[in-house]
């Protein structure tokens, strides 16, 4: 029949039927009878001149044999019939059909990143578990895919159209997002081998209604989900909520269940806090958090590692605390001996905990065998000035000279700590790590000492912070080598009257790199934690007004509502490299009211941690002159990583055709380059992003172009949604309940190769009609008419019936 069909399709010129196409014929005709005559009365009618016709034939060849008789009335009939033909004006129209289509859903949420404990699982046997071990959910599914030659994905061609989607708080076609077929199956599958489980959340609900409303008009056969069943967002997403959907369009859905419904259990460590500059024979605190999940009892083993060469260096145990949702932990060792030290922190594995990636983190540790130096100068003893002194003398890490201009004869010689003057000499001032310059009188200060205060900072690679104040800094400093230091222009800011009453205060505002591209800030232990603190910090009243920074400078804090000149906020803490060093200016003395009902909590931490950043380069003697910052230092799965690298010396600014590549390394897997280009407004600053990275801590660093000794470097964490680590355990049961209601069927991950032959073959799907062929005004018709009356005249004459 349906060579018969092709052999007429090709007569009348309708073009071949396309791969996995077919033909369906239509015949229409129109009745020549009136519309009110029933059809009982037709079918009579007919009836009775075919028995006329037969009758009279009969009557009239009563003298020939049966042969004879037959012939002529079949001949008499056949014309009739054509006669029929004509007057129904009878038309062919040929439609062309396709297959029935298939939509496979594949789940890319940041659930699907986990691995399951399936021991213990009825279905899976020890050649299957050796098999499972260690896999991610979103590798099981794409093994499912790939694995024999995508032989899943072509049986399920054979007899159906396929669509692929991914799907997690979007649903998406998977490349193409045409059908698949043989012109595009290999881009699919490499985009299949891409895929990662970076979704933030999980809706199949919106996803299979999303699936249904593509295929408006003609829904597809079935729908295939592979999944672990969570929904992260409530049980307004869960799967069977699409079931009546589903099942009002008479479309099946066939889960696919990845997972297991064993309890995961598994530690993350994360928020890894520790100084970079530690001192020898000086504790070191290292704290962190750790979250819990599937164990709600026993203890946590800590344990800090010497990462060279693996030995123990501290331990703890605390017992599981499951009513929090994390817990802090902290553990203290003491460096014996000067160098970089480079450590990593660990809880250990809980047995069943199949991904151990997140139970650790590394990082290094300068130890010094020496205390960072500092000259803290000032013109009276003001208060910005005495809480600060008194602080930096009680600092173990700290050696403290200070310097105040107008003090009496006697109190250097009373004090320890005091000098008689400003250092003169070039080698005197070069002792020190860090000079804290306050309100202090220029006149004291000769030409020479100003120079050696330059490159003290330029070439020795030493830290300056400028206090401002009311009589002297930083407005007499114009016109001087300190000028040039700054990361402000004093040539545009109005010179500060004396202190006058206050009424008003201000709580400044920490800028993006304030928060996340410096410790300075960091007064808790994690970045929001840090943020809340300085929330709640004591308003400050007296700033120095600042219309501008120099290009190239970077605000920390700004006034929350005071614009300079230009409309841009006012700084009040900013910073800028300068040659080997760096500088601080802090536009206000009010710093110390920070000590308000706390103390030196955070006042302590504030300067002390300035110090450190500032004396680094000194200490460490890495006089490097390019800088790599993140945009921040913790991710969530699905995030881009922002990268920068700044070049402060514009020597080592690659050529056109050089790149500027970043590392980037999770511990125990291949490093990866990441490319950065200029940005056109700073051509001294490279940019760069790196997106869909998966869940675990990362270390990242310069790798071109090549730097003398350690490249600048920086950590950062990657974590999996919080709302989908809340459940993390395969919802089997709204799976089935999905299949049940839709007349589908379940299969687990060990059984889906069976999937394809479950799958309903469909009805072929119209996809276009061809131009009706009228056949009752055909010439062919016509000239078998004229034949068929002129051989039955000729017989009738030959038989004598005329």
């Amino acid at each position: 029949m349906q060579t018969l069909k092709r052999a007429l399709e090709a007569y009348f010129d309708i073009p071949a039927a396309g791969p996995g196409q077919g033909s369906a014929w239509n015949f229409h005709w129109n009745t020549p009878w009136p519309a009110w005559m029933p059809n009982w009365i037709v079918l009579l009618l007919a009836t009775g001149i075919v028995f006329l016709l037969v009758y009279a034939y009969l009557k009239d060849t009563a003298h020939l044999d049966l042969k004879k008789k037959s012939l002529l009335i079949g001949i008499r009939l056949i014309v009739f019939l054509i006669v029929v033909l004509f007057l129904t004006r009878f038309t062919l129209t040929i439609h062309r059909t396709g297959l029935p289509f298939v939509a496979l859903l594949i789940d890319d949420s940041a659930s699907m990143g986990l691995e399951d404990n399936y021991t213990g699982t009825p279905e899976m046997s020890p050649a299957n578990l050796k098999e499972f071990e260690g896999k991610p959910r979103l590798s099981l599914a794409r093994d499912l895919l790939l694995k024999d030659e995508a032989r899943f994905l072509t049986e399920l061609q054979r007899k159906h159209k396929l669509r692929l989607y991914h799907f997690s708080e979007d649903c998406l076609p998977l490349g193409d997002p045409d059908f698949l077929d043989q012109t595009n199956q290999q881009s699919t599958q490499e985009t299949l081998k891409q895929l990662v489980p970076t979704g933030k959340e999980t809706r199949p609900y919106h996803a299979v209604q999303k699936v249904l409303n593509d295929f408006r008009g003609t829904p597809p056969t079935a729908i295939i989900v592979l999944s672990d069943g969570i929904s992260s967002t409530g049980e307004l997403d869960h799967l069977s909520r699409a079931a009546p959907l589903a099942k009002s369009k008479l479309v099946p859905i066939f889960p696919v269940g990845i997972g297991s419904e064993q309890p995961v259990r598994d530690l993350q460590l994360y928020d890894l806090l520790v100084d970079d500059v530690a001192f020898v024979n000086d504790p070191v605190n290292l704290s962190a958090k750790v979250k819990t999940f599937g164990i709600n009892s026993g203890t946590l083993s800590l344990v800090l590692k010497d990462a060279k060469t693996g030995s123990p260096l501290a331990t703890r145990q605390i017992p599981v605390n499951s009513r929090k949702e994390f817990q802090k932990i902290e553990l203290t060792f003491t460096p014996t001996t000067p160098g970089l030290f480079e450590y990593e922190f660990e809880v250990e594995p809980v047995e069943g905990e199949v991904n151990q990636k997140n139970n650790q983190q590394s990082g290094q540790v300068s130890v010094l065998d020496q205390k960072i130096r500092v000259l803290l100068v000032d013109s009276v003893p003001r208060y910005e000035y005495r809480y600060l002194k008194h602080l930096l003398e009680r600092d173990k890490t700290i050696e403290l000279r200070s310097i105040l201009q107008e003090s009496d004869l006697e109190y250097s010689s009373e004090d320890s700590t005091a000098l008689d003057y400003f250092p003169v000499k070039k080698e005197d001032l070069y002792q020190y790590d860090v000079v804290i310059l306050g309100d202090a009188d220029p006149a004291y200060f000769s030409q020479a000492v100003f120079e050696n205060l330059d490159q003290f900072v330029r070439e020795k690679g030493g830290g300056l912070i400028v206090v401002a104040g009311p009589r002297f800094s930083p407005q007499a400093y114009f016109n001087t080598p300190l000028q040039g230091l700054l990361p402000v222009e004093i040539s545009k800011a109005a010179p500060n009257a004396e202190y006058a009453p206050v009424i008003e205060g201000f709580q400044p505002e920490l800028t993006t790199e304030g928060q996340f591209s410096t410790s300075i800030f960091r007064f808790a232990d994690s970045a929001e934690e840090s943020q809340r603190i300085w929330n709640r910090l004591p308003e400050l009243y007296w700033f120095f007004t600042a219309d501008d920074v120099k290009p190239g400078a970077t605000v920390f804090a700004i006034h929350p509502t005071q614009k300079g000149k230009d409309g841009k906020p006012i700084p009040i803490i900013s910073t800028q490299r300068v040659g080997a060093g760096k500088v601080i200016f802090n536009a206000t003395d009010d710093l110390w009211r920070w000590r308000d009902l706390v103390g030196d909590l955070y006042y302590s931490r504030y300067w002390v941690q300035a110090i450190r950043y500032l004396s680094r380069s000194k200490l460490l003697n890495q006089e490097q002159a390019i800088e790599l910052t993140l945009d921040r230092k913790t991710y969530q799965q699905g995030d881009t990583v922002q990268f920068r690298v700044k070049f402060l010396d514009e020597r080592l600014i690659p050529g056109d055709s050089e790149p500027v590549t970043v590392m980037l390394e999770r511990k125990g897997e291949a490093s990866r380059p990441v490319q950065l280009t200029p940005r056109e407004t700073a051509p001294n600053i490279f940019e760069g992003s790196y997106s869909n990275i998966p869940e675990g801590a990362y270390h990242t660093w310069v790798a071109h172009p090549i730097l003398e000794g350690t490249p600048p470097s920086d950590d950062f964490r990657v974590e999996i949604s919080q709302q989908e680590l809340l459940n993390r355990d395969m919802d089997r049961s709204d799976l089935q309940k999905t299949a049940r209601e839709t007349r589908g069927k379940y299969f687990h991950i060990l059984d889906a190769e069976q999937l394809p032959e479950a799958v309903p073959a469909g009805h072929p799907i119209p996809l276009e009609n061809e131009e009706p062929i009228p056949l009752w005004n055909r010439w062919e018709f016509l000239i078998l008419f004229t034949l068929l009356i002129s051989v039955e005249w000729l017989l009738r004459k030959r038989f004598r019936l005329v």
